[in-house]
């Protein structure tokens, strides 16, 4: 007895069903097959359409002992295949068949879930693999919308770095204007105390508008500090107490201090945050104790890495070794260890080594480390000397014969693109016995390097058409061993410096400038 289902009810059931006649012709079909297959017709024969799987339609279908039996078939024209049961009825046959879910069809998104019937294992597969397609294409999604966001980010933080820094540059400007020239009030001659008490305001206010420039400073990503000719030697000694206490009380440090009085261009603060950061990864690697070495010592040679080609020329430097006899690492840990945001530590934050290394080559120097795995690590660090760094190598070729071979021993050429900081400039300068050469922009400066030597060139960096480090390179190669110092509220990223020239923050302080004048002069 069979029980009579409309088109429709066997679609719902079997939406991949197919009828065939007793000659084996198609009587019908279910949605899934006609949609999968919109040229297939009814009256023509199965075999035009399908064959079956390692055997044929007849031989399947001549059921004998059973009610049904198994069947899988492929279409001819496409990748579409289905597996099922064959039944026998009054007038031909009922092919029951579920689609094979093919990676094909699955990738070209031929098949829904509507053409699965209900009770089918293969639509919890395709709601798998649909729901996994879904959160794909939403990650891919978010992933360039991510992109988007940070480079338009990445994008604004320049701008607002390199606005801030041009803001800071031309307040620094204001400032120094009225400070040097505050002092100028304060140095001349006046029994009115009046004018001292509105010297001394005025002189306050400047110093509390140069910490709100610090601000700005912080906001282009530029330090405040100003650089000058160090004793690493020195800034060891000074904070032998403290460093000995950042160590702690497991750990023995022994310091051998061989660099004596040569000094190198350095910011104070920098290089003792430096020595700090190493000595804590050498705490940190020592939990039961040990010891650490620190040394210097003056070399002659290249200053990279002995293993390293040859990438500059001969020059000496300080070298700064610190050792520790901890666990070491290995390779794989070596090799990202200046890694920013890496580290091997659960609570370490990847900033030490990295920040390490990012200020001794802005120092014009290196670091790198030598490490074996249960011997410890050392940690080296070079820096320039400051008079190698300084000097320019005498070429005699590039000299003029008008250009006096002797420069004046107090000599100044000074540059500086604000008229009411150079007068006040001048003036300071020459209270205090040098020679000066005032000028406003670098075309004048070039000028007066080609009729005459000076012992010192101070000059502004940030100025129209040429800036003062270009001026400070043309300086060297013009007259080889003039000394630079260079001065900026801000240093944009174009301004190449060179490691050996002093630099000072504006606001210019009067004693500090004039400190570093009487060292190179």
């Amino acid at each position: 007895m069979f029980v009579q289902l409309t088109d429709a009810q066997l679609g719902k059931l079997f939406p991949a069903y197919l009828l065939l006649d007793k000659n084996f012709r198609l009587a019908g079909s279910g949605p899934s097959i006609r949609k999968l297959l919109p040229g297939l017709q009814i009256g023509h024969a199965f075999d035009d359409y399908f064959d079956v799987i390692s055997n044929d339609v007849a031989t399947v279908c001549d059921i004998q002992e059973r009610p049904d039996h198994p069947i899988e078939i492929a279409s001819k024209c496409g990748n579409l295949r289905l597996h099922g049961l064959a039944g026998q009825q009054p007038d031909g046959y009922f092919l029951a068949l579920r689609h094979v879910t093919t990676s094909q069809y699955l990738a070209s998104q031929q098949l829904e879930l509507t053409d699965f019937g209900y009770a089918d294992p293969e639509i919890q597969a395709i709601m798998l693999i649909a729901v996994q397609r879904a959160m794909l294409e939403e990650a891919q999604d978010t992933a360039l919308e991510l992109a988007y966001e940070r480079q338009r980010y990445s994008a604004l933080l320049e701008r607002t770095s390199r606005v801030s820094g041009y803001l800071a540059h031309d307040f620094n400007n204001l400032l120094s204007i009225i400070s040097l020239n505050t002092e100028r009030l304060a140095r001349a001659p006046s029994a009115d105390g009046k004018i001292a008490n509105l010297t001394q305001i005025i002189g306050d206010t400047a110093a509390r508008g140069s910490e709100i420039s610090q601000s700005l400073m912080a906001l282009s990503h530029q330090s405040s500090e100003t650089l000058s000719a160090l004793s690493i030697d020195d800034i060891i000694t000074e904070n032998s107490a403290f460093l000995k206490t950042v160590v702690g009380s497991k750990v023995g440090l022994s310091m051998t201090l061989h660099s004596g009085s040569c000094k190198a261009v350095l910011s104070y603060n920098g290089l003792l945050n430096c020595i700090i950061n190493l000595l804590i990864n050498a705490r940190e690697a020592m939990p039961d104790g040990g010891h650490i070495s620190v040394a210097t010592t003056v070399r002659d040679g290249l200053a990279n890495k002995t293993d390293d080609p040859p990438e500059s020329s001969p020059c000496k430097y300080i070298a700064i070794e610190i050792a520790d006899t901890g666990s070491g690492m290995n390779e794989a840990l070596l090799s990202r260890a200046f890694e920013p945001l890496f580290s091997s530590k659960p609570n370490g934050t990847g900033l030490g080594l990295a920040s390490v290394r990012e200020y001794a080559v802005e120092m014009g120097g290196d670091v790198w480390l030598e490490s074996t795995p249960g011997e410890g690590t050392r940690v080296f660090l070079h820096f320039p000397i400051a008079l190698d760094a300084m000097m320019c190598p005498d070429d005699p070729s590039v000299e003029d014969a008008s250009v006096d071979a002797v420069p004046n021993e107090r000599s100044i050429l000074l540059v500086e693109d604000e008229p009411y900081a150079l007068e006040a400039l001048v003036e300071m300068l020459e209270m205090e016995g040098y020679f000066v050469t005032p000028c406003l922009s670098a075309a004048q400066a070039l000028e007066a390097l080609a009729k005459r030597s000076y012992r010192l060139l101070l000059s502004d960096i940030v100025m129209p058409q040429q800036d003062g480090a270009e001026l400070a390179s043309k300086a060297c190669i013009a007259q080889p061993g003039i000394r630079v110092i260079l001065m900026s509220g801000y240093v944009p990223e174009t301004a190449a410096l060179q490691p050996g020239w002093m630099f000072m923050r504006k606001p210019l302080a009067s004693s500090e400038l004039l400190g570093l004048i009487d060292k190179l002069m």
